[in-house]
């Protein structure tokens, strides 16, 4: 049986923070009065058939609350950005990440929070440029075998194809921006 979505159930999603609205063509029924409710509001209905995913490489949805602007422009508001477990971080790892601007806002740049601590510290490839700006506590970055370490405030540039090792002494949050938007595409190996 198809689902049915309506005006009034678009403004319950958008009540909700949520700013897309997943309906593939043959499974959900889109009334009109819906189509015109989400132009409204500024929600995205999208029929594709592959769901989006809820949180790159990691274990459950990410929260957040989005409000929609006119011309594209999009707000997260921060204190709602509820953190993921990232896997990409391996096994044992207690790594949070949640990506707040991706593609699917149409950006060419991606945007979002992640933290852990001095444990769950981890080796990455970027195959992306990165721009971390560290909020809390202290990050320290290894590329080459030198470390540079970083306290709120403090902004790093990692060029794409640098093979590093975040870590902390004991923990740090920081807001990430990438480019491509993408970075969490599946890599060649």
């Amino acid at each position: 049986m198809k689902r049915l979505v309506t005006a009034e159930v678009v403004s319950a999603d958008f009540a909700k923070g949520h700013t897309t609205l997943f309906a593939p063509r043959g499974q959900v029924i889109v009334t009109p009065a819906a189509w015109t409710r989400a132009h409204e509001l500024g929600v995205t209905i999208d029929q594709s058939s592959t769901p989006p995913p809820t949180a790159p490489t990691g274990t459950g949805p990410t929260t957040v609350e989005r409000v929609v602007g006119a011309g594209g422009l999009v707000l997260v508001r921060g204190a709602t950005v509820e953190l993921s477990t990232f896997a990409g971080a391996g096994p044992g790892k207690h790594v949070q990440l949640a990506d707040v601007i991706t593609s699917r806002d149409g950006s060419p740049m991606a945007a979002g929070f992640m933290s852990w601590s001095r444990d769950d510290s981890f080796d990455w490839q970027l195959d992306y440029d990165e721009v971390d700006l560290v909020l809390e506590g202290v990050l320290q970055l290894t590329l080459d075998g030198q470390t540079l370490e970083g306290r709120p405030g403090d902004v790093f540039f990692i060029p794409k194809g640098s093979k590093v090792r975040f870590g902390t002494p004991w923990r740090t949050r920081v807001y990430y921006v990438t480019y491509p938007a993408d970075w969490a595409a599946p890599r060649a190996t």
